[in-house]
């Protein structure tokens, strides 16, 4: 056997694999999404048309306009349990269209 191979963990192989940062990108993008429907729950779902996580934003389309409101009024505790729901801070925003 060649003195240049080296036995490494798997583990450590997939990390990486996905610390290149498209790959970061994206399973952030999964992470944010799935953490607010379960911070949401389906009543709030229900309304949502179109949900992007970009540059740490979380853009949220709803087709209720009372429900925007309410949601933009109680905007801080929804992120606030997304961050705490993803255990670290990558949501800084959240919009509410």
């Amino acid at each position: 056997m060649s003195e240049n191979l080296k036995i490494k963990k798997i583990s450590s192989i997939i990390n990486d694999i996905i610390s290149q940062e498209q790959l970061v990108d994206g399973i952030n993008n999964v992470k944010v999404i799935n953490s607010w429907k379960k911070v949401a729950g389906k009543n709030i779902i229900a309304y949502v048309t179109k949900m992007k996580f970009i540059n740490g934003n979380l853009h949220v389309k709803l087709k209720s306009a009372p429900l925007r409101s309410e949601l933009n009024f109680n905007k801080e505790k929804f992120l606030d349990e997304v961050n705490k729901e993803l255990k670290e801070k990558l949501v800084k925003k959240i919009f509410f269209n």
